[in-house]
C-alpha cells in the first residue's frame, strides 16, 4: 500500500471508531393532556371529595405521561386529601376512616 492510502484507511478508522450518536438532549418532560386534567381534578378534588382525590392522585403518580411539577401537584393533592380525611375520622366519619384504611392498605 502506498502512502496516501494509508493515510486515507487511518481517517477513516479514527473517524468510525468509538464516535457513537449523541443523546438528544431535550427539555422536561410534559404532561399529557389527559394527565394535566386529572391533576387538576385531583387538587380541586382535594377539599371536596377526599377519598376520590386520594384515589386519583396515588393513580397519576405512577403515570408515564405526568411532568415533574404535574407529578408534584399530585403529591400535594394526595396529602391535601389525606389531611382533610384524617380530620374527618377524628370528628368520628367512618367513610373518612374507610378510605385511610384502603389507602394504607395499598401500600
Amino acid at each position: 500500500m502506498n502512502l496516501p492510502t494509508l493515510a486515507l484507511l487511518g481517517l477513516v478508522v479514527a473517524m468510525t471508531s468509538g464516535c457513537e450518536p449523541k443523546p438528544e438532549v431535550t427539555g422536561p418532560k410534559s404532561s399529557s393532556a389527559e394527565a394535566k386534567s386529572l391533576t387538576d381534578a385531583a387538587s380541586k378534588a382535594a377539599s371536596e371529595n377526599p377519598a376520590d382525590a386520594l384515589a386519583l392522585a396515588e393513580s397519576l403518580k405512577n403515570r408515564q405521561d405526568v411532568s415533574a411539577e404535574d407529578r408534584a401537584a399530585a403529591l400535594k393533592a394526595q396529602q391535601d386529601a389525606l389531611k382533610k380525611l384524617s380530620e374527618s375520622a377524628a370528628s368520628g366519619d367512618a367513610k373518612a376512616q374507610e378510605a385511610i384504611d384502603q389507602y394504607r392498605a395499598s401500600k
